[in-house]
């Protein structure tokens, strides 16, 4: 009986060396990308300081543009653009009275007296010759999906960044010269990092 044992034994351990497994398998991942966090999305990525970039009329628009705060506040801040064409005619549009706080704001149309109430406005304008206006285009208010917003600001370096949307009534001719305008400017997937003077 004894000599039946170790054989007994032997039995038992090649029974359990050929049974197959039904564990399921957990592969490792040893590929160090997996461990990258995907990068957060920052206008840093996306425009240099200096720039402003939109969609005029849906063609690519650069202006060159300012920034600069009111004249007796810091907690407001104005932003002007424009771009002259090979035909002298200038482009221009300004942005008044947007607060340097975080935030997305509505827009309403320009005022010929400027107030501070921190409600931003705006307005087109083309000159031609630099010096002649020969037509302005003011914010289409019958629209909701118009907007500035300021996606962060530095008051140590003085940058703000942002994104803009905006969208005009007819034009207002103002000049015999106002041939060839467009009947509208729509300003879209605006783009700004600029310095305040």
């Amino acid at each position: 009986m004894l000599r039946l044992i170790p054989i007994f034994i032997a039995i038992l351990f090649l029974g359990n060396a050929c049974q197959k497994e039904h564990s399921p398998i957990t592969p490792v991942t040893t590929n160090p990308v997996d461990t990258i966090p995907s990068p957060t999305d920052t206008l840093k990525d996306i425009i240099e300081l200096g720039k402003c970039t939109c969609l005029k009329n849906d063609k690519f628009w650069s202006p060159k543009a300012n920034a600069a705060y009111h004249p007796d506040r810091k907690d407001v801040f104005l932003i002007d653009a424009g771009l002259t064409d090979p035909n002298f005619r200038t482009f221009y549009f300004s942005v008044s009275d947007i607060p340097t706080k975080k935030g997305k704001y509505n827009i309403q149309y320009y005022k010929t007296w400027y107030e501070v109430d921190l409600i931003p406005q705006m307005a087109v304008f083309v000159s031609q010759d630099y010096d002649q206006l020969i037509g302005t285009y003011r914010i289409d208010t019958t629209r909701t999906d118009h907007f500035i917003e300021v996606v962060s600001f530095d008051s140590i370096a003085g940058t703000v960044q942002g994104r803009f949307q905006f969208f005009t009534f007819d034009k207002n001719v103002t000049s015999p010269s106002s041939w060839g305008l467009d009947p509208k400017i729509n300003l879209t997937e605006g783009k700004f990092h600029l310095k305040l003077q």
